[in-house]
């Protein structure tokens, strides 16, 4: 017996909801080069670089969830980021240029060991980046700054990266491959921020359904 075809009104529904699909995805994909674009422009003078990732990532989470993608929203979570993070962020670009000076120091061999220290500082500065893009996607607009909050966030984002090492792994590898894009490519710079503002959204919401799954199964 011939097999019978699904009903035309279900064929016309999968086909409307595949067209969804693309169009989600190219308007998820427009949103990343735009983010990216943004990230580069407001992290020029590197202190902001993690205000202007937490403030990205919080757009994309947005677009994600179906809310408001409008530009200014993206700029006013920056200066939000930037009041709230701003400690941490000079923190942050002082301690990845303090790993950058020993990595100078090693490849000139005026250390011990230069080799080994190369290549410890370099694992050094991939997880440093790792936590900071914890941070970045643990910030929430509205929240509260400070020291003692920059803290928190700091903590909280180590803690979350021990719990998932997948994700951190994941994150890792977003790095990588962004700096090898960047480094084969210069322009592709502009899309770094974008990327790795998504690879963040896309680990926290990993992290979400795991957390989700173990408790339905307790």
């Amino acid at each position: 017996m011939a097999a019978r075809r699904p009903p035309a009104r279900g064929r016309a529904g999968t086909r409307a909801g595949a067209r969804r699909e693309r169009a989600g995805g190219l308007a998820l994909f427009g949103e990343v080069v735009i983010v990216g674009a943004v990230v580069a422009l407001l992290a020029v003078p590197l202190v902001t670089l993690l205000p202007a990732l937490a403030a990205g990532v919080a757009h994309l989470r947005r677009q994600l969830t179906g809310h408001s993608v409008r530009m200014a929203d993206l700029l006013r979570d920056f200066a939000a980021a930037w009041r709230a993070l701003w400690r941490l962020s000079v923190g942050a670009l002082a301690a990845a240029l303090v790993l950058l000076w020993n990595v100078s120091l090693a490849q000139a061999g005026l250390v011990p060991g230069a080799g080994g220290l190369r290549v410890l500082t370099w694992a050094l500065l991939l997880a440093w980046a790792v936590l900071l893009l914890r941070v970045a996607a643990g910030w929430r607009p509205g929240a509260e700054g400070g020291a003692g909050a920059s803290a928190a966030l700091l903590r909280g984002a180590a803690g979350a990266a021990v719990r998932d090492p997948g994700g951190s792994a994941l994150l890792a590898a977003g790095v990588l491959l962004c700096g090898t894009f960047v480094w084969m490519l210069p322009p592709l710079l502009l899309l770094a921020g974008g990327l790795l503002a998504l690879a963040s959204v896309a680990v926290e919401s990993r992290a979400a359904r795991g957390l989700g799954a173990d408790d339905d199964g307790h």
